[in-house]
Protein backbone atom coordinates (compact mmCIF):
# COMPACT_ATOMS: atom_id res chain seq x y z
CA UNK A 1 0.00 0.00 0.00
CA UNK A 2 1.58 3.36 -0.97
CA UNK A 3 1.35 5.84 1.57
CA UNK A 4 1.34 10.07 1.23
CA UNK A 5 1.45 12.66 4.24
CA UNK A 6 -0.40 16.26 3.50
CA UNK A 7 0.86 18.58 6.38
CA UNK A 8 -1.14 21.25 6.90
CA UNK A 9 1.42 23.51 6.96
CA UNK A 10 1.93 22.38 2.61
CA UNK A 11 -1.66 22.98 1.46
CA UNK A 12 -1.45 25.50 -1.23
CA UNK A 13 -3.40 29.02 -0.99
CA UNK A 14 -5.49 29.92 -4.09
CA UNK A 15 -8.28 31.81 -4.95
CA UNK A 16 -11.84 30.48 -5.41
CA UNK A 17 -13.22 29.76 -8.99
CA UNK A 18 -16.23 33.07 -8.87
CA UNK A 19 -13.24 35.29 -6.91
CA UNK A 20 -15.01 35.71 -3.90
CA UNK A 21 -13.13 33.84 -1.42
CA UNK A 22 -9.77 31.94 -1.41
CA UNK A 23 -9.10 27.95 -0.35
CA UNK A 24 -5.79 25.60 0.57
CA UNK A 25 -5.88 23.20 -1.78
CA UNK A 26 -4.26 19.55 0.03
CA UNK A 27 -4.32 17.47 -3.11
CA UNK A 28 -5.83 16.93 -6.92
CA UNK A 29 -6.05 14.43 -8.78
CA UNK A 30 -4.25 13.96 -11.19
CA UNK A 31 -2.08 16.85 -9.41
CA UNK A 32 -0.92 20.01 -11.39
CA UNK A 33 -3.98 19.10 -13.91
CA UNK A 34 -6.48 21.74 -14.64
CA UNK A 35 -8.65 18.63 -15.72
CA UNK A 36 -8.53 17.22 -12.38
CA UNK A 37 -10.86 14.14 -11.17
CA UNK A 38 -10.82 14.49 -7.63
CA UNK A 39 -9.92 18.00 -5.27
CA UNK A 40 -9.95 18.04 -1.57
CA UNK A 41 -9.16 21.73 -0.19
CA UNK A 42 -10.10 24.07 2.87
CA UNK A 43 -12.11 26.80 2.50
CA UNK A 44 -11.82 29.96 4.51
CA UNK A 45 -15.44 31.91 3.96
CA UNK A 46 -15.07 35.19 5.28
CA UNK A 47 -18.26 36.48 3.95
CA UNK A 48 -21.99 35.64 2.62
CA UNK A 49 -22.15 34.76 -1.16
CA UNK A 50 -22.87 32.32 -4.09
CA UNK A 51 -20.73 29.19 -4.19
CA UNK A 52 -19.15 28.26 -7.64
CA UNK A 53 -20.47 25.89 -10.11
CA UNK A 54 -18.48 23.07 -10.86
CA UNK A 55 -20.17 21.42 -14.23
CA UNK A 56 -20.10 17.00 -13.66
CA UNK A 57 -19.30 17.66 -10.63
CA UNK A 58 -20.66 16.70 -6.75
CA UNK A 59 -19.24 18.11 -3.56
CA UNK A 60 -19.11 17.79 0.18
CA UNK A 61 -18.72 20.44 2.16
CA UNK A 62 -18.01 19.92 6.10
CA UNK A 63 -17.86 22.77 8.72
CA UNK A 64 -14.82 22.52 10.68
CA UNK A 65 -14.51 25.48 12.11
CA UNK A 66 -16.49 28.71 12.88
CA UNK A 67 -20.15 28.87 14.04
CA UNK A 68 -21.78 27.78 10.63
CA UNK A 69 -23.50 28.87 7.56
CA UNK A 70 -26.83 28.13 5.60
CA UNK A 71 -26.57 26.76 1.92
CA UNK A 72 -29.72 28.02 0.43
CA UNK A 73 -30.50 26.11 -2.95
CA UNK A 74 -32.98 26.82 -5.20
CA UNK A 75 -35.54 24.35 -3.86
CA UNK A 76 -33.74 23.90 -0.01
CA UNK A 77 -31.61 24.36 2.41
CA UNK A 78 -29.04 22.92 4.47
CA UNK A 79 -27.76 24.29 7.78
CA UNK A 80 -23.75 23.75 8.67
CA UNK A 81 -23.87 23.71 12.57
CA UNK A 82 -20.83 22.86 14.96
CA UNK A 83 -19.40 19.91 14.92
CA UNK A 84 -18.17 18.65 11.93
CA UNK A 85 -21.84 19.31 9.77
CA UNK A 86 -21.86 18.22 6.29
CA UNK A 87 -23.71 19.03 2.89
CA UNK A 88 -23.33 17.18 -0.24
CA UNK A 89 -24.65 18.87 -3.48
CA UNK A 90 -24.05 18.58 -7.34
CA UNK A 91 -21.42 20.87 -8.81
CA UNK A 92 -23.94 22.37 -10.97
CA UNK A 93 -25.98 24.16 -7.82
CA UNK A 94 -24.65 27.59 -6.98
CA UNK A 95 -26.60 27.72 -3.55
CA UNK A 96 -25.93 31.20 -1.79
CA UNK A 97 -23.89 31.27 1.60
CA UNK A 98 -25.30 32.84 4.80
CA UNK A 99 -22.79 33.01 7.83
CA UNK A 100 -24.38 32.52 11.19
CA UNK A 101 -21.85 34.39 12.70
CA UNK A 102 -18.36 35.51 11.00
CA UNK A 103 -15.96 33.27 9.14
CA UNK A 104 -15.97 29.67 8.62
CA UNK A 105 -13.89 27.23 7.94
CA UNK A 106 -14.68 24.08 5.93
CA UNK A 107 -13.14 20.88 4.41
CA UNK A 108 -14.39 20.82 0.56
CA UNK A 109 -14.86 17.56 -1.26
CA UNK A 110 -15.12 17.52 -5.27
CA UNK A 111 -15.14 15.17 -7.55
CA UNK A 112 -16.05 14.46 -11.02
CA UNK A 113 -19.09 12.21 -11.03
CA UNK A 114 -18.23 9.89 -14.34
CA UNK A 115 -14.51 8.85 -12.69
CA UNK A 116 -15.05 8.35 -9.40
CA UNK A 117 -17.46 7.77 -6.36
CA UNK A 118 -16.28 9.39 -3.13
CA UNK A 119 -18.28 9.23 0.44
CA UNK A 120 -17.20 11.48 3.69
CA UNK A 121 -17.45 10.03 7.18
CA UNK A 122 -16.54 11.57 10.19
CA UNK A 123 -15.40 8.28 12.40
CA UNK A 124 -14.19 8.72 15.89
CA UNK A 125 -10.79 6.15 15.80
CA UNK A 126 -9.14 4.89 19.37
CA UNK A 127 -6.28 2.20 18.73
CA UNK A 128 -5.59 -0.02 16.13
CA UNK A 129 -7.56 0.10 12.97
CA UNK A 130 -7.12 -2.25 9.89
CA UNK A 131 -7.05 -0.98 6.36
CA UNK A 132 -7.96 -3.53 3.90
CA UNK A 133 -7.03 -3.05 -0.19
CA UNK A 134 -9.67 -3.31 -2.01
CA UNK A 135 -9.20 -3.05 -6.24
CA UNK A 136 -9.68 0.00 -7.27
CA UNK A 137 -10.75 2.03 -3.66
CA UNK A 138 -7.87 4.36 -2.04
CA UNK A 139 -8.47 5.90 1.43
CA UNK A 140 -7.67 9.72 2.13
CA UNK A 141 -7.92 10.60 6.07
CA UNK A 142 -8.21 14.43 7.00
CA UNK A 143 -7.35 13.87 10.84
CA UNK A 144 -9.47 16.36 12.92
CA UNK A 145 -8.40 15.74 16.37
CA UNK A 146 -5.79 13.05 17.92
CA UNK A 147 -2.82 12.00 16.15
CA UNK A 148 -2.73 8.94 13.33
CA UNK A 149 0.55 7.10 12.50
CA UNK A 150 1.34 3.68 10.26
CA UNK A 151 1.64 1.33 13.31
CA UNK A 152 4.20 -1.01 11.31
CA UNK A 153 6.25 1.42 10.25
CA UNK A 154 8.23 3.36 12.65
CA UNK A 155 9.38 5.82 10.45
CA UNK A 156 6.06 6.71 8.24
CA UNK A 157 4.40 9.81 8.58
CA UNK A 158 3.51 10.72 11.93
CA UNK A 159 -0.15 13.25 11.27
CA UNK A 160 -1.36 15.61 13.13
CA UNK A 161 -4.74 17.95 13.44
CA UNK A 162 -4.88 19.30 10.19
CA UNK A 163 -2.98 16.61 8.05
CA UNK A 164 -3.98 14.59 5.50
CA UNK A 165 -2.82 10.72 4.76
CA UNK A 166 -3.74 8.73 1.43
CA UNK A 167 -3.82 5.16 1.12
CA UNK A 168 -3.53 3.47 -1.73
CA UNK A 169 -3.49 -0.21 -2.63
CA UNK A 170 -1.04 -1.57 -4.51
CA UNK A 171 -1.63 -5.24 -6.53
CA UNK A 172 -1.08 -8.20 -3.90
CA UNK A 173 -0.51 -4.90 -0.70
CA UNK A 174 -1.08 -6.46 2.79
CA UNK A 175 -3.28 -4.85 5.23
CA UNK A 176 -2.05 -2.03 6.76
CA UNK A 177 -2.38 -1.09 10.57
CA UNK A 178 -3.11 2.45 11.90
CA UNK A 179 -2.81 3.55 15.34
CA UNK A 180 -5.16 6.51 15.72
CA UNK A 181 -6.68 8.33 18.57
CA UNK A 182 -9.17 10.89 18.06
CA UNK A 183 -11.44 11.96 15.12
CA UNK A 184 -11.11 12.12 11.44
CA UNK A 185 -12.87 12.42 8.06
CA UNK A 186 -12.55 9.36 5.96
CA UNK A 187 -12.69 9.69 1.96
CA UNK A 188 -13.52 6.44 0.35
CA UNK A 189 -12.74 7.05 -3.16
CA UNK A 190 -13.51 4.19 -5.69
CA UNK A 191 -12.51 4.79 -9.17
CA UNK A 192 -15.58 3.94 -11.85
Amino acid sequence: MSIRHFPHIAFVAMPWKNGGGSTREIVRVPEGSEAWIWRLSIADIAADGPFSAFPGCERSLTLLEGAGMALRFADRACDLRPPFASCRFAGEETPDCVLFDGPTVDFNAIWRRDAVAITVERRAMHGSLWCLPEPGVSWFVYLLSGSLAVKDDPHGPDCRPGDGLWLQPEAGAPRLMLEAYGEALWLRIERL
